[in-house]
């Protein structure tokens, strides 16, 4: 009898360790989403941006992704993501078109991969304005 009850203490401690790491879990990305909103997204003067490459990175939590843009004669040629994480599938890659083809990063979401597609629009303008989010 009394192994029954080691056995149900243990699943009871158990099951309420996992009921805190999901609250847990729960919370910290909510927080993150928060976070990933807050940002402002806004156009970049790119008449004022030398040609170069430039880095920039962004990222809270389940979201993260560091790149590298490329600028001649003060036009976005190329993006090119040097790390991301994200879930599969939701990787958003489909914004770095469509911010070259806007020459801005304020570009529309890939839908399914908001915080992935702003990840990207908010690490390329940390990139093209040395801003750090």
């Amino acid at each position: 009898m009394k192994i029954w009850k080691k056995i149900l203490l243990v699943l009871g401690i158990f099951f309420v360790l996992i009921i805190a790491f999901g609250v847990a879990f729960f919370f910290r990305a909510r927080q993150m989403v928060k976070h990933i909103e807050s940002v402002e997204i806004r156009d970049v003067d790119l008449t004022q941006i030398a040609d170069g490459v430039y880095t920039g990175e962004f990222g809270d939590f389940l979201e993260d992704v560091e790149l590298e843009v490329t600028v001649e004669e003060h036009e976005i040629k190329k993006i090119d993501i040097t790390k991301q994480r994200a879930g599969p599938g939701y990787e958003a890659i489909e914004t770095i078109d469509r911010i070259i083809d806007a020459q801005s990063p304020d570009v529309e979401v890939v839908t399914g991969a908001t915080g992935s597609s702003r990840s990207i629009m908010i690490a390329v303008q940390s990139a093209l304005t040395g801003q750090k989010y």
